[in-house]
């Protein structure tokens, strides 16, 4: 039986551990996890109630979440070599 989950319910994941809700959709939960970070499910996941541990505080920038912040950096890419290369040059 799936619950009628509210924002700012705690709520425990068995993978994803302690969370908040931050959104109900409908079909789906968007959950803000301890440690896990925010995460979207399906209200048929098993969710267990639980409750707010004491003094906890996500962290958050300017208001926005950090994981929203978060730049994902790339490797760089190799110089192209010079037997592939297209001519450019005007003919």
């Amino acid at each position: 039986m799936a619950m009628n989950w509210k924002p700012r319910d705690w709520i425990e994941h068995a993978s994803f551990g302690l969370g908040r809700v931050n959104e109900n959709r409908g079909d789906r939960l968007d959950i803000k996890f301890i440690n896990s970070g925010a995460k979207t499910i399906l209200m048929t996941t098993e969710l267990k109630p639980a409750a707010p541990p004491p003094d906890i505080k996500f962290p958050s920038v300017g208001g926005k979440a950090i994981t929203s912040l978060t730049k994902v950096e790339r490797a760089a890419r190799r110089p192209q070599s010079m037997t592939g290369a297209r001519n450019t040059s005007p003919r």
